[in-house]
């Protein structure tokens, strides 16, 4: 019994199993940051160009797409700016308007190599309410939404409230996430600091090696079932 115990052992430890999890929301930076410890992860924090750069409606930066067209048709585009408090740096995600915010009512999408994770700040002046601002994913576990608590997570010096939206899915991929808010000119917004994350994908132990360690273990459980067997026919 030991050997065959030991048989199984050693077979879960060259084929792990495959745990299959839903997708798990977030609205707290840290236990985000603590749930893609391991991944590979990126953070897009748009310092890497200077404030009034733009982004156009479908245009690139640091490998996530932006796509906004019915608020291009509007007149409305996508820059960065640096005119108020932020999560990191002085950069962040804004518009051309003329107080530079994104409003109550927009929807945009982003999109990108196949990750496992996303998670990004929105910074706002005014108090939110709980699912003003939502976060949807589309992958093979379904439809997984992000809704926005009405909980800061921080305040910044300039008074400005801090909320975070983050979604992990450790089984599937994903491309794309859309943000959208039904409230139309309620607030206005900013976002900075979009992380996404890959899961590692496990190296598997080469097959030769498995075999080397499971015939010996083959070989004294036949050895343990003839001693049985002996042992019955002299009784």
């Amino acid at each position: 019994m030991t050997s065959i115990k030991l048989l199984i052992t050693t077979f879960i430890c060259f084929f792990p199993t495959i745990i299959f999890a839903v997708p798990v929301v977030f609205n707290n930076s840290t236990l985000f940051a603590s749930a893609i410890s391991g991944f590979s992860t990126k953070t897009l924090n748009f310092e890497s160009v200077t404030a009034g750069h733009l982004i156009a409606d479908g245009g690139t930066l640091n490998d996530i797409t932006f796509h906004y067209s019915n608020l291009a048709l509007d007149g409305v585009k996508m820059i960065i700016r640096n005119d108020f408090s932020t999560t990191s740096a002085a950069n962040y995600l804004g518009t051309n308007d003329p107080d530079g915010l994104l409003q109550g009512g927009d929807a945009f999408s982003l999109s990108f190599a196949p990750v496992n994770a996303i998670g990004m700040f929105f910074l706002s002046g005014d108090q939110l309410e709980d699912n003003d601002i939502v976060l949807n994913v589309n992958n093979l576990s379904g439809t997984t939404d992000v809704f926005l608590s009405s909980v800061a997570e921080a305040t910044l010096s300039d008074g400005s409230f801090v909320h975070f939206l983050g979604m992990v899915d450790d089984t599937n991929i994903f491309t794309s996430v859309t943000i959208s808010s039904d409230c139309i000119g309620c607030f206005a917004f900013n976002i900075d600091d979009i992380t996404t994350s890959v899961k590692p994908v496990p190296i598997p132990l080469p097959f030769w090696l498995f075999l080397t360690s499971i015939i010996p273990l083959l070989h004294t459980i036949k050895k343990q079932h003839f001693q049985h067997d002996t042992s019955v026919k002299l009784s």
